[in-house]
């Protein structure tokens, strides 16, 4: 194994993030599996506890520090960083280890850094029990602190969804995901899967909605599993996985999925349709087609022909060919933030009404694809309305071959029961339902 120190990679990471990179990419790229799994579980536990927090830590750093946050060089900030989430936020490591291994990465950088960077660690320390917080009177300034989201994000829930939900969801999407996997019952049946899994040391729990998700509670990386090598099982969210039952894709028909890569939709539908029929699967990006194929070819996934393709070109050979269309729209991606940090901070309000124009300029153009009697499913992991049931409510203005077709027989019991009329969407949100924020609608082409 290779020798690291996990504090000091996570510190190198975050400055790497700052600097534009996407913190998953980064921390693939960085945790090799010659680092040992607890160094990658630490690595990795830091770098997205200080991207989640990090508004909170700053505002406590700024109490202890004499010094502007903004005038402290990037390096030691980050280091500040590390040491104090592991003091608020991970009771398993003692106060004196962050406070050292924080110290440690500063001398390594500055030596002059490390006096400073001991002194505000340790007063930190001393005080951690009686942090002034703002006042939740001023709800903006309390939720943007306290659980770290920027304040347009905070003003825009406050007005959509009132305080205690707010509240909630906040808190939520800062919890820590758990990791859901998809069986593969093209290859394997459940109860042979989890058999394999107890052998390969695999604690699990069982899907919160679907037979065929299961839940990794602990365990070796999955992608060393001989489990995944063989493609008995995808990591997807529940979520996902009920965007494809939604479009109630049956064997032998014809389907098209759009923005289709990396492929957990697409290979689902072709689990859903037994393996027989055709799945035209587009995206635009050649790299993430590539990634597409991967999986299919991992899976055991032979009806699906992918193709590098921008869905908001029309393309009047494809009209009416289709039985079943799934766009999956770009989207702001505010439904997933407990998955992705980042977009906490690298989306802006004005990305939304950027977004709507594009996704219904996708459902505007592939909606022509479906054959009249045939279904389109729209689904996005975004949690605001106008990406939602805004895009689908303009569209069915405009579009009078379509309406709105009743989504609840594809959906689990215990959430069919939510949906409300006219019965053709879902919103699905992580603080009440416990799986990613996503929408889905379902519409049938009736002319």
């Amino acid at each position: 194994m290779k020798s690291v120190n996990p504090r000091e990679l996570a510190v190198k990471i975050l400055a790497e993030v700052e600097r534009g990179s996407y913190s998953n990419l980064s921390l693939n790229r960085h945790l090799t599996t010659e680092i040992s799994r607890e160094d990658r579980a630490l690595i990795t536990e830091l770098v997205y506890g200080v991207i989640k927090h990090r508004t909170r830590l700053d505002y406590v750093l700024s109490k202890f520090s004499r010094i502007g946050l903004n005038k402290i060089n990037p390096i030691i900030l980050n280091s500040l960083r590390v040491g104090l989430y592991q003091i608020l936020f991970l009771d398993k490591i003692p106060d004196y280890a962050a406070v050292n291994e924080s110290v440690n990465i500063a001398k390594l950088y500055n030596n002059k850094a490390a006096g400073f960077v001991n002194g505000v660690m340790r007063n930190a320390i001393r005080n951690k029990d009686s942090i002034d917080y703002p006042d939740v009177r001023d709800p903006v300034r309390y939720l943007t602190v306290y659980y770290s989201f920027p304040k347009w994000m905070i003003r825009r829930w406050l007005d959509l969804f009132g305080f205690n939900f707010t509240e909630s969801l906040c808190r939520a999407m800062n919890e820590k995901p758990r990791m859901c996997v998809r069986v593969n019952t093209l290859k394997i049946n459940i109860t042979d899967l989890k058999m394999l899994l107890d052998k390969e040391g695999v604690v699990y729990s069982p899907g919160l909605f679907l037979e065929e998700a299961l839940y990794i509670d602990d365990g070796p990386p999955i992608t060393e599993l001989d489990s995944f090598k063989n493609g008995y099982f995808q990591p997807q969210d529940e979520s996902s996985m009920l965007a494809a039952r939604a479009l109630g894709a049956a064997d032998g028909e014809t389907v098209l999925d759009v923005a289709a890569a990396p492929g957990g939709k697409t290979t689902h539908l072709a689990q859903l349709m037994k393996n027989n029929g055709r799945i035209y699967a587009w995206d635009i990006h050649p790299h993430r087609v590539e990634l597409l194929k991967e999986t299919c070819h991992r899976l055991g996934v032979s009806i699906v022909y992918p193709e590098v393709r921008d869905a908001r070109i029309t393309d009047k050979k494809q009209f009416g060919k289709f039985d079943r269309v799934l766009v999956d729209a770009p989207c702001s991606g505010l439904g997933v933030i407990r998955r992705k940090p980042d977009i906490k901070w690298s989306k802006k309000p004005e990305d939304i009404l950027v977004l709507k124009r594009e996704q219904l300029q996708i459902m505007q153009v592939t909606s022509q694809y479906v054959k009249s009697g045939g279904i389109l499913v729209y689904s996005t992991c975004s949690i605001e309305p106008e990406e939602n049931y805004e895009v689908v409510k303009e569209f069915l203005k405009e579009n009078r071959d379509f309406d709105l077709d009743d989504i609840r027989p594809y959906l689990p019991e215990a959430l069919s029961t939510e949906v409300e009329e006219p019965y053709g969407y879902i919103q699905i949100y992580p603080n009440v339902n416990g799986i990613d924020g996503f929408f889905i609608a379902r519409l049938k082409r009736i002319r």
